[in-house]
């Protein structure tokens, strides 16, 4: 019987071993704050990136983190910053939220809507924004953006990427 609860021990220290770094490696949201925009376009400061706001709910906002997870595979240099519209409080959304984005590899900068107001803090990312989702912002190396309200397609992908390239 010993020899069966070793086997069994070492299947389940296995196991752990293969699951735990996906997730171990997928950092914490960060709180999205008033500031925060400002920290994150900073951040990127010389460098095109892409700014995706999101929900977990959004069906579209799914399609598009996918596309974005395809394109990231096929050219690993794309900056991708996601900032999730669902609250940072929630700990069981917060879980869902970390193993999905962890499971399309877009884990390594995402934010999701801190203590203040919704409302604020749509209008920090965006005083024209109104709230409909999937919203991305588009940013070229000087800083400038393009934002656009739609599921993020492979076709819009491309297109920005090769006006990157320019």
């Amino acid at each position: 019987m010993r020899g069966n609860h070793d086997l069994a021990e070492t299947t389940c220290s296995c196991s752990v071993r293969f699951i735990v770094p996906s997730l171990a490696s997928a950092q914490a949201a960060k709180a999205f704050d008033a500031q925060s925009l400002d920290r994150i376009v900073a951040s990127h400061k010389g460098k095109p990136f892409l700014l995706l706001v999101w929900s977990m709910d959004c069906e579209f906002c799914q399609a598009s983190l996918n596309n974005m997870a395809k394109a990231r595979a096929s050219h690993p240099g794309l900056d991708i910053v996601t900032v999730s519209t669902d609250p940072i409080g929630d700990r069981a959304l917060g879980a869902q939220m970390r193993k999905r984005l962890a499971s399309l590899s877009l884990a390594d900068e995402y934010w999701s809507f801190g203590s203040d107001s919704p409302e604020r803090l749509r209008f920090a990312l965006d005083p024209r924004w109104r709230g409909e989702k999937p919203r991305s912002y588009w940013y070229d190396a000087d800083g400038r953006r393009t934002a656009y309200s739609g599921t993020v397609t492979p076709e819009k992908l491309n297109e920005w990427q090769h006006k990157q390239a320019r």
